[in-house]
């Protein structure tokens, strides 16, 4: 609908809907005038707030994260909301957490535009990558608005960011004040949390402390190491007991839609990772199942998000095979063509029934599709529904 900007203006406070971008309604910057303020949802919901705020943002992994650590606290014996882009507004509880519980906020970078107050007592900083650019104008433009949840950090706080991305590190990594904390699955970290021998370390002040195993997680995939390893600081940062951490992270069974299994027939495994909206993220997805033994088949295409689909050329070996779905069907059919074999398809049903066929007689069918979903299907997990109702359907049929 249109905006009565006349109207609004009239307003001393107006919140901003995360939906409404300042960027592409400029009218919306020519409120901010002398007697009439601008913010966001978190930010109203900040001044309300008196407890701890765990604040979880970056371009994937944020609702994993994020429901880990809420998960961790839980397990843990304490009193944690869970809240944000995830589901409940931040807003709907703020005022009501007491000074000892803790607020674990998933948030977006579309909620970050007009912060004023805003600031966490930790910030997990999952990784950065090429997203949203039909949203922000530029990449640049996209990172500078990720930088404002870093704008009233000062030394109490704490920054946990993510050591083995390079776009962090080169933007990040001295954002922040004195307690700046990684993680990292490749690298021993001068402070902060990394795997060595599939031991999760915790090194602080000088000494290094075994906390966890990568064999408890329930969770697949190389990244959900590092969600893992991320989620665990503030709780190792607040001094919980190793003992609870364990014990909540191998009770953590994930998320529906993210790297979910559906099911296992004809020699066939299934995995619904249709939250994987952008082209990192189908990386992830391959890189977590690149050693499979068989043809590994991926469900791709949507509604292109302006991503740069060639990076996935280098991941791309003899073992991967493509089916293309919607809208951006053709723009990654004429980006990866050379490079791995792949074929089109009209409906979500014939994705299912080309990508069983493509993957037997052993094998891995994976719905990450590397853009939004609202050309075909209402939302991520509307598309994720279909694609396990198609998968029970089709194994119904095979077995007769």
């Amino acid at each position: 609908g249109k905006f009565d900007f006349k109207k609004i203006a009239e307003a001393e406070l107006i919140v901003m809907s995360p939906g409404i971008s300042s960027f592409k309604f400029p009218e919306f910057r020519k409120l901010k005038q002398p007697g009439s303020e601008v913010i966001s949802e978190i930010e109203l919901a900040f001044r309300f707030f008196r407890g701890k705020l765990i604040a979880v943002t970056g371009t994937n992994g944020k609702s994993t994260t994020a429901s880990l650590v809420h998960h961790l606290f839980k397990v843990a014996g304490k009193k944690s909301y869970l809240l944000g882009n995830i589901g409940t507004p931040f807003i709907s509880e703020a005022e009501n957490i007491k000074a000892d519980e803790y607020a674990v906020v998933e948030v977006s970078c579309f909620q970050l535009e007009e912060i004023k107050s805003f600031k966490p007592d930790y910030v997990i900083l999952t990784n950065i990558s090429r997203d949203h650019l039909d949203r922000y104008p530029s990449m640049e433009s996209y990172m500078e608005t990720r930088k404002n949840i870093f704008r009233n950090i000062t030394s109490q706080d704490k920054v946990i960011f993510n050591f083995d991305d390079p776009l962090t590190q080169k933007h990040f990594s001295r954002l922040s004040a004195e307690e700046n904390y990684r993680f990292s699955r490749k690298s021993k970290v001068s402070r902060g949390a990394f795997l060595s021998e599939n031991n999760f370390i915790f090194r602080n002040h000088g000494r290094d402390m075994v906390f966890a195993n990568s064999s408890y997680l329930q969770i697949p995939g190389a990244h959900n190491i590092e969600n893992a390893l991320s989620a665990s600081l503030p709780l190792l940062l607040e001094g919980i007991d190793t003992s609870l951490i364990k014990k909540g992270l191998k009770t953590f069974r994930g998320l529906k839609h993210r790297m979910e299994f559906v099911s296992r027939f004809g020699g066939v495994d299934f995995i619904n990772d249709s939250k994987a909206t952008n082209v990192d993220s189908v990386l992830r997805a391959v890189e977590s199942f690149n050693s499979a033994q068989g043809q590994i088949v991926i469900i791709m295409g949507g509604k292109d998000k302006a991503g740069d689909f060639s990076l996935l050329k280098p991941a791309l070996n003899d073992n991967i095979k493509l089916v293309l779905l919607g809208e951006a069907a053709a723009l990654i059919e004429s980006c990866l063509s050379a490079t791995v074999n792949l074929k089109r398809v009209k409906t979500m049903a014939e994705a299912v029934r080309v990508s069983f066929d493509r993957a037997k007689p052993a094998g891995l069918v994976i719905l990450s599709p590397g853009c939004a979903s609202f050309d075909m299907f209402k939302s991520f997990e509307h598309r994720g529904d279909v694609f396990k109702a198609e998968v029970m359907k089709l194994k119904e049929k095979q077995n007769g």
